[in-house]
């Protein structure tokens, strides 16, 4: 059974305990009647064998005495020597009537019966009771029992002297069952005489009932003589002995120990009723003190499923100076810090905690995260130049600014209009409706407000900013890819040098596809869905390969292979573009590795975005790797784009430079197709120049192309750089490019990009062919 209240479980323990001490009490105390009554019983069954064998032996004296008696008598003695048979028979009745005796008789010396009351127109024969008789013989006179004409008696013999003996007398008792209840009654005990006939037990005298008389007649063998045991008659257990009386009879002593402990059982039944009369007493009793101890606790009960509900607000009531009134007052202090602190998680939750304005969760709770919203325009703002003015002076001072600009940012918007800070230095503003031009105005104001220099400290800090302006819900299915594609249209207005800029116009193609593929980017590199694909470089000159370009795919359960030029500028714009880097070097480096200790060395080449080198942690993330895995510095190569250098001169030189500390080769890729002077390539700690494929396309049939590939080579040639061509396609392309002096090219002429695990295969071949 399941207990499913405290007040059952009490109620449960406090009787199971008391069933268990009151059936333990019971057990010990019939365990112990038990021995008492069968030690008794022993006692009683062996003070009883002592009566009984001395009863036996004085009727025995008593017999002898009262035949001593006849044989003294002259006139019998007379008759006997005259042998006057009819006064000996006389005699033998008048004597034996007196002491009620079963039979008398006179046996002469050799043994021969002269007079007997059974028979007494008999012939002379042996005495049937030789034994007695021997025993007689060499003591002078006997008693014992012993068996005539099937009977049992008790006989005993004593000698018949004129002067010297002439005969002698014996004398014999019935053993019937008055003979045994006699003794019975002396002794005690039960008596039962068992003696063999014909094969059989018989039971030809005893004390006992008949069915006891049966059940012993039954069994097929005897007890053992002398030895007490315990033995089961008729479904009552006896204490039995057994006392032999002839070669042919035994006495059973039997002493029931039922009714010994019949004694006991009066007293087992009063303890049973003490018992359960305690056990109803005790009952109530729990359930009274379990009530008592329930009832407080049901009530904190009650009041733990308030405060699990949320309701904090009734106060536990207090349920005495006790230990549960203790619990009680614990708990609802308990009730009262847990109010307080859900009130501030729900500050911490919505508020943030610098500005004190509304923060992101509250943003996406008002644009229906928890269910319908009205339309409405969200605008991000993200600050320019703020890192520059948090490394300058400090995050105390970058941290009092951004509450100034949020102070501003509420002063300047109408009310109603909500304001929050997202994170960073990025700020939103929620403005009821789709309306655009409104939407467009209210970005203006706020981009001319944060024209006006912020002064802080005595000092003139020009902030400024970028907006993205998205509306909800027509830009975006939910709250997230709203933020998303706002965000990029924050991105884009300051790429534009722009004050605002529309997520709408953010993006070819099916916007809401590519929006969902960059929120699928994440969960893509933890399914490892992103494989690393190597495209071979032949050396023009030696003919061999000796490099490779990795390439990124993404293999997407449901899309395919998608190529990079598909979801690499998402990841670029969003920033996620930092977490996919890492992960490719690791790729590139161990498959790198790997090809060396095979004996393959490649010079590999991977691709950074505008953020890697914008990143102060990617020059220490390359000489780990290169440090973990044994890999030399040369035979990494890092390509980076002119427009990349673009977007901070500065920063991305300082990066170039570690790089190049460090051992490994760098690359500009897609040369041409940007805006870099060429004073500043000058500038830069490369190795080699990557010519654009898109001069490679046209090379044979645009002469102006041909002649700016060439002119490239003679430049790259000249600044110390090696110059690898992309995207040559034919022989003929092949054969342009080596005749120009190109070092290295790339591209579907040579092999198409392909999985690591295929390379060393296709560079077997690829010696092969060279070898024939």
């Amino acid at each position: 059974m399941v207990f499913r209240s405290i007040e059952r479980r009490i109620v449960a323990v406090f009787v199971g305990l008391l069933a268990l001490v009151t059936s333990l009490t019971l057990l010990l105390v019939i365990e112990s009647n038990d021995r008492v009554v069968s030690g008794e019983s022993e006692r009683r069954l062996g003070a009883g064998v002592r009566t009984f064998d001395y009863l036996v032996a004085y009727s025995q004296s008593q017999m002898e005495t009262a035949a001593s008696v006849l044989a003294r008598d002259f006139s019998f003695r007379e008759a006997i020597a005259t042998q006057d048979r009819a006064t000996v028979l006389s005699v033998l009745r008048n004597h034996g009537s007196r002491i009620g005796a079963g039979f008398m008789m006179v046996v002469s010396l050799d043994g021969m019966v002269m007079a007997d009351t059974l028979a007494p127109g008999g012939k002379p024969r042996p005495a049937p009771f030789d034994g007695l008789l021997r025993a007689a013989q060499a003591t002078g006179q006997s008693a014992g029992f012993d068996e005539m004409d099937g009977r049992l008696y008790q006989i005993a013999i004593v000698p018949i002297m004129a002067p010297g003996q002439i005969a002698w007398v014996a004398m014999g008792f019935n053993v019937d069952d008055s003979w045994a209840r006699s003794f019975s009654a002396m002794s005690g005990l039960g008596i039962a005489v068992l003696a063999e006939s014909d094969g059989r037990t018989v039971v030809p005298a005893g004390s006992l009932s008949a069915e006891l008389r049966d059940a012993l007649g039954e069994r097929s063998a005897l007890p053992p003589p002398d030895i007490p045991i315990l033995m089961s008659l008729n479904g009552q257990r006896h204490h039995v002995m057994a006392r032999p009386m002839s070669e042919r009879a035994t006495a059973v002593l039997l002493l029931s120990l039922d009714q010994a402990e019949a004694v006991f059982r009066d007293l087992h039944r009063s303890l049973a009723v003490i018992a359960l009369g305690g056990a109803v007493l005790f009952i109530l009793g729990s359930l009274r003190l379990a009530r008592h101890i329930a009832r407080p606790v049901n009530t904190l009960a009650e009041a733990a499923r308030r405060i699990e509900a949320g309701d904090y607000h009734e106060p536990v009531p207090d349920s005495g100076a006790d230990e549960i009134g203790q619990l009680a007052a614990s708990f609802d202090r308990m009730r009262q810090g847990i109010a307080a602190r859900e009130q501030k998680i729900l500050r911490l939750a919505y508020e943030d905690g610098l500005t004190g304005l509304p923060n992101r969760t509250w943003l996406l709770d008002r644009l229906g995260r928890t269910g319908p919203t009205p339309p409405c325009a969200v605008l991000i703002l993200d600050l320019d130049r703020f890192g520059l003015i948090n490394d300058a002076l400090g995050h105390a001072v970058g941290d009092r600014l951004l509450r100034l600009v949020g102070d501003r940012l509420v002063a300047t918007v109408a009310p109603g209009i909500g304001v929050c800070r997202l994170w960073g230095d990025e700020f939103a503003v929620v403005r009821d409706g789709t309306d655009t031009e409104a939407a467009i105005a209210l970005s203006v104001t706020i981009h001319a407000a944060l024209q006006e220099p912020i002064l802080l400290d005595g000092q003139r800090i020009d902030v400024g900013g970028s907006l993205g302006i998205g509306f909800w819900p027509q830009d975006a299915a939910d709250s997230n890819t709203l933020l998303q594609r706002t965000e990029l249209a924050v991105r884009e207005a300051k790429r534009q040098f722009r004050g605002y800029a529309l997520a709408s116009e953010i993006g070819a193609g099916p916007p809401h596809e590519q929006l969902s593929l960059i929120g699928e980017m994440r969960d893509a590199l933890l399914r490892q869905e992103f494989e690393v694909f190597y495209q071979p470089k032949l050396d023009l000159a030696s003919g061999r390969v000796t490099g490779a370009e990795a390439l990124l795919r993404w293999r997407h359960p449901s899309r395919g292979l998608i190529p990079p030029a598909q979801f690499i500028p998402f990841a670029e714009q969003t920033g996620f573009i930092r977490e996919i880097t890492p992960w490719l070097l690791d790729q590139v480096v161990a498959r790198t590795a790997a090809w060396r200790a095979q004996g393959l060395n490649l010079v590999v080449s991977a691709n950074l975005s505008t953020l890697d080198l914008l990143h102060s942690g990617l020059a220490p993330l390359v000489k780990r790797l290169l440090a973990s895995s044994g890999l030399p510095p040369g035979q990494l190569c890092l390509e980076i784009t002119e427009s990349a250098l673009m977007d901070d001169p500065d920063l991305a030189l300082a990066t170039l430079n570690q790089l190049a500390e460090s051992g490994v080769r760098l690359s500009i890729d897609d040369y041409g197709a940007g805006h870099a002077s060429l004073a500043y390539l000058k500038s830069l700690p490369v190795h080699e120049l990557k010519i654009d494929q898109a001069f490679i396309f046209s090379l044979m049939e645009s002469g102006k192309d041909a002649e700016i590939v060439r002119s490239t080579i003679a430049l790259g040639h000249a600044l110390g750089l090696k110059v690898v061509a992309e995207g040559a396609e034919t022989d003929a392309e092949l054969g342009w490019l080596k005749r120009a002096g190109c070092d290295v090219a790339q591209g579907y002429g040579i092999a198409r990009p392909m999985p690591g695990a295929e390379v060393t295969g296709w560079m077997a071949d690829q010696d092969s062919a060279v070898a024939r």
